[in-house]
């Protein structure tokens, strides 16, 4: 096949997700096979099964070039629900695997890495459902730790974990010079008195991209701390039952002569009511681009959003999601009144989108009805051309009560 490199390989770039392309692609001709092995092996997922790690690692080990072409590694525990119970062993799934332990040596390429737990959460314990870092052979303990300590990491994505302490947990990255992104979802703790992150003791990551889902543990409070910098932090996210904690980690991240917070995600979930009141002026950081809201009744939360939105604010675009009240929308003639006040001070703003959550078995019919009287309820909203109805199916979501991007 007479065909340039370069197109080759930018037809293989152009095609970087299609993995059944690219192998396709990989057996047409010989000028297609090192690229398309590139975007084949970039991104490997392991789910929990030992088999699966056994043959990657026998993979590895005949094929040593294929090692080096690996940069993101997904390891996923599948638990079903008819498997859990209150006694249930977290060491019996890829903790215990000793593949694993000699695969993460010969990665040497690595800078993501994710450990994901799909199973439900018992939110009231949440242990016997997480995977233990305890429980974990001392090989495998070794191997992820030179992983998180690597100055080559830039992303970490951990979900459903149990360790020792939070002071435990920052430890394991505390010599991440390149980690930029950080996601924490699910992880539970199992000392009972947490000590503070010693002063004498620097932590290295500047993060880019912090989410926190701490729905069962208040962790911000461990991350506020003078030896901990968040001032790069641009996209944060944080689900937190403490409204305090939220801004404080926020504010922590526009100290000094940071710019702060780019794009912010918070979570109100359960009893929107409690949580009126926590949205505070301060949320609304000088450079703040977007902001994205979880609550259960989205259409009061426009109300609240309108009337805190400071008029200077350099806002581009707002996403309120959550459940929505698929009763009649009652028009109330003093929101009309706020959203001229504010948005017409908003200069910057595109889009103001309500992202709709649905049951797996409503109608679209539903939906259409909802709009209808949304778009009556908030006209001034549409008369600017900045209202966006959308809507996400309940189980859409990353095995838990919580949507995409929230884990």
């Amino acid at each position: 096949m007479d065909l340039p490199q370069e197109l080759v390989d930018t037809i293989l770039d152009i095609l970087h997700d299609d993995i059944p392309s690219l192998k396709s692609c990989s057996l047409a001709a010989r000028t297609f096979v090192i690229s398309a092995r590139k975007h084949i092996f970039k991104k490997i997922e392991i789910l929990s099964s030992s088999d699966a790690s056994q043959r990657f690692y026998e993979l590895l080990c005949s094929s040593p070039h294929i090692a080096p072409l690996v940069e993101d590694l997904c390891i996923t525990s599948v638990l079903e629900k008819f498997v859990l119970c209150a006694y249930l062993d977290p060491s019996g799934d890829y903790m215990s695997g000793r593949a694993l332990s000699l695969i993460l040596p010969l990665l040497t390429e690595l800078i993501r890495i994710s450990l994901i737990d799909t199973g439900d959460v018992n939110h009231q314990t949440g242990l016997q459902y997480s995977r233990s870092w305890n429980k974990m052979e001392p090989p495998l303990q070794s191997a992820l730790a030179n992983v998180f300590s690597s100055p080559r990491l830039e992303a970490v994505h951990l979900c459903g974990l149990v360790l020792e302490s939070p002071c435990h947990l920052l430890s394991l990255f505390s010599e991440a010079t390149a980690l930029r992104e950080m996601s924490l979802s699910r992880l539970y703790f199992t000392q009972a008195e947490h000590k503070p992150w010693p002063e004498s003791q620097l932590w290295r990551p500047k993060l880019r991209f912090l989410l926190l889902n701490a729905s069962s543990f208040d962790f911000c409070q461990y991350l506020v701390n003078p030896q901990i910098d968040l001032t790069h932090v641009r996209t944060l996210r944080v689900a937190t039952p403490s409204p305090e904690q939220r801004r404080k980690i926020v504010l922590a991240t526009s100290l000094r002569h940071s710019r702060g917070v780019e794009h912010l995600g918070t979570y109100l979930a359960y009893n929107f009511e409690m949580h009126i009141s926590d949205l505070s002026p301060d949320l609304f950081t000088t450079n703040l681009r977007s902001i994205h809201f979880f609550s259960l009744l989205i259409v009061e939360l426009l109300g609240v959003f309108v009337k805190m939105c400071p008029h200077d604010s350099r806002l581009e675009y707002v996403t309120l999601e959550g459940f929505a009240d698929f009763q009649q929308v009652t028009p109330v003639p003093e929101l009309h009144t706020a959203i001229d006040a504010t948005v017409a001070h908003l200069p910057a703003l595109k889009t103001i989108e309500m992202r709709c959550i649905m049951g797996e078995n409503e109608s679209s019919a539903v939906f259409t009805q909802w709009e209808t009287d949304v778009q009556t309820a908030v006209s001034s909203l549409v008369r600017r051309g900045v209202l966006r109805l959308t809507t996400i199916r309940f189980g859409q979501g990353s095995g838990s009560l919580l949507p995409i991007g929230w884990e």
